[in-house]
């Protein structure tokens, strides 16, 4: 019988391999195989686009955007990032008597910016019209209103538009153009971040112009911003200024026709009187996936959404971050949803000041159905939650379909030769859930002050407290592996799970007596060569934006209470 290689395959099935490959490197490598290769590779590679601008490497945007490259047409997201760099002329000198100086470097640090946004209007002019299904300018400093106004001219083919920071008002721009979003009709999906009124003037006019989308995010920033209205949230007496500014076309809700939405966002919106203004202009009943950050009042959402006539049967996605110390009885609120729904596949918790964890028995009852799960719950800096052994031992035994999980094991040392037991324990209880990709550890393992004193005039204390972690990784890595193979599950010759990441996003204490913080530590799988030329596996640590072209089932890292927080202190995603 003749070998069949891969050359032999047909087109449509060489096609749909390379699609699983994530991996930029490789998909360049591919390109460079043969024509053939080239032609199906270049639409993947090109697909979606990562680039900083404001630095030295816009110069190489020419070749991006020359004639000569075959994969412009195929461009259909891009991402844009400012490089952050301050432009330092060394034939000016600061001192520090000098009156001026404060204002001489803000100026240097704004030049990037301005060469950014000369950069994002070459890149619009040059790219070709209605290719693009997403454009984001992720690093939140203001972009240019004109070339928003070009973005939506050029581009009305855009399935997501985000209405972020501007340069100067908006409003009366798109006052002298009502028919700009009138013109995109593909859209579908509407980010809104409002800190001022003319922006919420602005997200109001594409919110009327497009009632048929299927995704609203809205996250406030009013606090972070010269502008704080005092009715800026609902009261018993009337709409706050966001909602009947947001929705003032719907007034009165009473009567008006609500938002059919699959996916919701809410973050920093108060919604204790959420029965008046909320309810009535989204209908909640038809969402398939809700995520509620740092909503005062959640709790009245949440018990409205217990009921029959507001229950979203179809939701299959919850996230909850909250750290509003006011609400005693959110957590039991949340639990009574997560009581009445069924079939939930993706559940996030991420709540501080809160008394105890939410209930085993309730995670449970979507053991069927739950691919990723992401708890943690605090009361303070040092009192955090974490599930008795018993508890942990059911969740890992009855949600076997678990793909993705992070959690606060209990606490541990990384200078003892073993581990604490409860962690051993709750090592081994892990290993039954034969599925798992992605595995966060939220806690970080402690040390002590002998142990960090007696390193610190050798190597830098990090590294070796990153070695430690290695060390511990490395054994997770092995006894998953071992596991696979005696109960024969897996890719074979190992288990699935291909990252085990320390900490939490953004920046958290390893140690209650440290001084330093630490940002997530995510570890994945490599390859070491013996002097013998045998191979055996070794746990790399990487850096966490890179661990989504390891394993694409690894999102579960990028969600914490401060994501969107970060987007308006200027911090970014």
């Amino acid at each position: 019988m003749k070998t069949l290689h891969f050359n032999d395959l047909s087109l449509d099935i060489k096609h749909s391999i390379i699609r699983f490959i994530d991996r930029p490197t490789d998909l360049k490598n591919l390109c460079l195989g043969s024509k053939e290769l080239r032609n199906i590779t270049t639409p993947i590679l090109y697909r979606s686009i990562h680039l900083f601008v404001g630095g030295p490497q816009d110069l190489r945007l020419s070749a991006f955007l020359g004639a000569g490259n075959p994969g412009i047409p195929h461009v259909r997201e891009l991402f844009l990032r400012l490089e952050k760099m301050v432009i330092q002329d060394k034939h000016r000198q600061y001192h520090s008597d000098d009156s001026s100086e404060e204002e001489e470097v803000e100026e240097s640090a704004a030049i990037p910016a301005r060469q950014a946004q000369f950069t994002v209007r070459l890149l619009l002019d040059f790219l070709p019209r209605d290719i693009l299904d997403v454009f984001s300018w992720q690093n939140w400093e203001p972009l240019s209103v004109d070339n928003f106004l070009l973005l939506c001219k050029k581009q009305q083919n855009l399935r997501v538009l985000e209405i972020g920071p501007m340069d100067r008002p908006l409003a009366p721009v798109l006052e002298k153009h009502p028919d700009v979003f009138d013109k995109m009709t593909e859209l579908n999906s509407v980010d809104v971040y409002p800190d001022t009124l003319d922006r919420l003037k602005a997200s109001q006019r594409l919110l009327q112009a497009k009632p048929d989308i299927e995704h609203l995010c809205i996250s406030t920033g009013f606090e972070y911003s010269n502008e704080d209205p005092d009715d800026l949230h609902d009261s018993s007496i009337r709409p706050g200024l966001i909602s009947r500014t947001l929705f003032s076309h719907m007034q009165p809700f009473d009567s008006c026709k609500p938002f059919h939405l699959k996916n919701v966002d809410l973050d920093t919106v108060e919604l204790r009187y959420a029965t008046d203004t909320w309810l009535k202009v989204i209908k909640f009943s038809v969402l398939e996936k809700m995520e509620i950050r740092n909503c005062a009042g959640a709790n009245v959402l949440f018990a409205q959404l217990s009921k029959p006539h507001h229950r979203p049967p179809k939701l299959r996605s919850l996230r909850w971050m909250d750290d509003d110390k006011s609400e005693p009885h959110a957590l039991e609120a949340f639990e009574g949803l997560l009581e009445s729904l069924s079939g939930v596949e993706t559940l996030h918790v991420y709540v501080n000041r809160m008394r105890s964890l939410p209930k085993v028995g309730l995670i449970l009852l979507h053991k069927k159905t739950l691919t990723s799960l992401s708890i943690h719950s605090q009361q303070s800096r040092d009192a955090i939650h974490t599930y008795s052994e018993e508890d942990y031992n059911r969740l890992c035994t009855e949600c076997s379909q678990l793909r993705q999980l992070s959690i606060m094991f209990p606490k541990t040392t990384v200078e003892h030769a073993a581990p604490s037991p409860e962690f051993l324990a709750f090592r081994s209880h892990t290993l039954k859930l034969h599925n798992l990709r992605t595995l966060n550890i939220r806690r970080w393992p402690s040390t002590r002050e002998s142990f960090i004193g007696s390193f610190t005039r050798i190597i830098p204390t990090l590294r070796l407290y990153e070695h430690q972690l290695q060390r511990m990784t490395q054994h997770i890595f092995e006894l998953s592996d071992m596991d696979a193979m005696e109960n024969d599950y897996g890719l074979g010759n190992r288990s699935h799970l291909s990252v085990v990441c320390w900490g939490g996003n953004g920046k958290t204490r390893h140690d209650s007596n440290d001084k330093f913080k630490l940002k997530q530590i995510p570890f994945v799988r490599g390859w070491k060569l013996d002097p013998f030329g045998e191979k055996s596996m070794l746990a790399v640590q990487t850096i966490w934006r890179m661990v989504q072209f390891v394993e694409p089932e690894s999102d579960i890292l990028n969600h914490s209470l401060y994501d969107m927080h970060d987007v308006h202190q200027g911090f970014g995603l």
